[in-house]
């Protein structure tokens, strides 16, 4: 997760609350963090789904038989054993379980904080109080384009109106609210009318997504690295303009951590302390932490490096303990952890190969886990000492 406008500005509204708890630039916990394999995790609780999305990961919308309450507090009882600071409930559509609020409260008696990915048609006023009664403190709405284009990938007539009003809910129950943006070649053009829009709302988080092929999701759906260079020239310019403004909409992208290295070349050109302290942060928050600092469990319990990767699983928690299998000899996570040893390519001689390393999932599914990342856009004289 690449903070643009943290970097940019050294200021972040839904990073501080949710992580930072400081206004040093590298907060203390921040540090801790990054120094030892407790992950946030994604969990996938369900695989219900009252949409069709064209590029959902999970392929969304079967029924099949999912964990039991009692089995998802076992798992948080296994979770909370090492303190796992967040677990991100996810789908198909979380809100489709009829014990989402009381999964989420129990997760929170044991100190863990919740954070829920919705497709937002489900939130309504009374819906966006229990959340925030149940103890969610962040809720991400996916929403992929204005009204016209995210029907379109929704597969529902009328789904943009009902998920913007459910985003506009949850920000007046007094949640910290957000979009997911998953980017492709139907919406690029659509990207700064999205921000506009959330700008406009007072909604706390612009999180673009670089498409990752998985599910329903193909690299045919992708942009162009072109086209990706000069999307993250606007974010970073729009991200600036947003602050000088006085608005609080913080932007994001996940899934590429070449975002993170071309804001900090681009940073060295105009402001070399404000670059040095980009860089530090990218030591503790870049880079794709999958299998590192991030894990998932899918809606049967087992466990994955990342929510895109359900074709490796690394065990079943109502067979194994997380504890076990987490810091266990799980042979693709002791590689993952030691990513520098085995890259290739453009990524093994980039002198930034230790904060970022590329996405492994995207270069596996281009053919080689430890090639280049198809979706890096760093030109040779940039990254090469």
């Amino acid at each position: 997760m690449i903070a643009i406008t943290k970097m940019l500005t050294g200021e972040a509204t839904v990073s501080k609350k949710l992580t930072y708890q400081s206004d040093s630039k590298i907060p203390k916990k921040l540090v801790e963090f990054s120094r030892n394999l407790i992950p946030i995790v994604v969990w996938n609780v369900t695989l219900k789904c009252n949409l069709n999305c064209l590029h959902c990961y999970a392929s969304a919308g079967k029924k099949v038989e999912e964990l039991k309450t009692e089995e998802c507090f076992n798992i948080i009882d296994q979770l909370a054993e090492i303190k796992v600071p967040t677990i991100l409930f996810s789908g198909g559509e979380p809100l489709l379980r009829n014990d989402i609020f009381e999964v989420a409260e129990y997760a929170n008696s044991k100190g863990i904080n919740c954070v829920l990915s919705t497709n937002g048609t489900l939130i309504t006023e009374k819906m966006a109080e229990k959340l925030k009664d149940s103890g969610f403190i962040y809720v991400g709405v996916s929403i992929d384009g204005l009204e016209k284009t995210h029907d379109t990938f929704r597969g529902l007539k009328g789904s943009f109106k009902k998920a913007f009003e459910g985003l506009i809910n949850v920000k007046n129950a007094g949640i910290l609210s957000g979009i997911r943006f998953t980017l492709t070649k139907y919406n690029i053009l659509e990207v700064e009318g999205v921000i506009d829009l959330l700008a406009e709302n007072e909604i706390d988080r612009f999180c673009l997504y670089h498409l990752v092929p998985s599910g329903r999701a193909e690299f045919e759906d992708d942009v162009s690295n072109s086209e990706r260079r000069k999307l993250v020239d606007f974010l970073i310019n729009k991200s600036i303009e947003l602050s000088d403004n006085g608005y609080n909409t913080e932007i994001m992208t996940v899934d590429n951590p070449a975002d993170g290295i071309y804001v900090y070349l681009k940073l060295k050109e105009i402001d070399e302390e404000l670059a040095n302290s980009a860089i530090e942060f990218l030591k503790y928050r870049g880079g794709d932490n999958s299998g590192v600092r991030l894990a998932n469990i899918d809606p049967f319990g087992n466990l994955h490096p990342n929510q895109f990767w359900w074709d490796y699983t690394i065990g079943n928690l109502m067979e194994n303990s997380f504890k076990d299998l987490w810091f266990g000899d799980d042979e693709l996570l002791v590689k993952l952890r030691n990513k520098t040893n085995f890259l290739k390519g453009k990524c093994r001689t980039c002198q930034f190969k230790s904060i970022c390393g590329g996405f492994r999932l995207r270069a596996l599914r281009a053919g080689d886990l430890w090639g280049e990342d198809p979706s890096c856009y760093l030109y040779l004289d940039e990254i090469t000492i």
